[in-house]
């Protein structure tokens, strides 16, 4: 007789409650969500569900980048996977929640004059960001890094031109291609949702002191913490200006 698949257990944000059964609501039942990897990395695999209300889902390892979607594992499923009555499961295993995680959200923040960019922070000219959407390379490719970073500062900030580019950027994702990992990550911060890194900097821009939070947002992947910070900054700046700027 088969050994049962062995159960690892893990920690899941609670973006996920519908889909794997928690904070946010019942689980969906009466069925199983079957997944399609679209990208894998030592430390974490990302599939895509066809959902609308989470598109990508993120398996990771403590120590990765926690994306909104993420749950948090000591090891990584392999092969096909489907997600059925709030497990995620595969021949290998079942991935079963332990414990819920709820990723940050910066909002209700003010901003002045934020002075001159911390070291390593490029300024963005003449541009708004949702134009920017599947441009350059990488598993999130720059462009969509800076609209993520603009989304989650103008939401921390209640900025007046959130609502134009939440807009703009929903309408840019249905018309263009871009990487699967991107378009899950872009969904989440249309709603103000921010890997911790960022969410730290947003917050510390607007207290004025971004300094010492700034190079653990630059260390995230190899350009995405550049680019997630550019379009932060550029909020924040122009908010302080001109909340109708571009």
């Amino acid at each position: 007789m088969a050994a049962p698949p062995r159960t690892v257990w893990c920690a899941a944000s609670s973006v996920l409650g519908r889909l794997l059964g928690g904070v946010l609501g019942a689980v969906d039942r009466g069925g199983a969500t079957s997944l399609v990897e679209v990208a894998r990395s030592r430390v974490a695999v990302h599939y895509w569900t066809g959902r609308d209300d989470v598109p990508v889902l993120c398996v990771c390892t403590p120590g990765a980048v926690l994306l909104p979607s993420s749950v948090v594992a000591p090891v990584l499923p392999s092969g096909t996977c489907e997600i059925r009555d709030g497990m995620l499961s595969s021949r290998a295993g079942r991935w079963r929640v332990a414990r819920w995680w709820t990723p940050p959200r910066p909002r209700g923040l003010a901003v002045q004059d934020v002075g001159r960019p911390p070291r390593g922070v490029e300024r963005l000219e003449g541009v708004a960001p949702y134009e920017l959407v599947g441009l350059g390379p990488g598993l999130t490719p720059s462009g969509d890094d800076v609209v993520a970073g603009a989304l989650v500062a103008a939401h921390a900030v209640a900025d007046p031109r959130l609502g134009r580019w939440q807009d703009e950027t929903r309408s840019t994702l249905r018309r263009r291609r871009t990487t699967a990992v991107s378009h899950g990550m872009l969904h989440h911060a249309i709603d103000g949702w921010a890997v911790p890194e960022l969410a730290d900097f947003v917050g510390a821009v607007c207290a004025g002191d971004p300094a010492p939070v700034t190079a653990a947002l630059l260390r995230v992947g190899h350009s995405s913490g550049a680019a997630l910070a550019a379009g932060a900054w550029h909020v924040l700046a122009t908010s302080a200006a001109d909340g109708r700027a571009a």
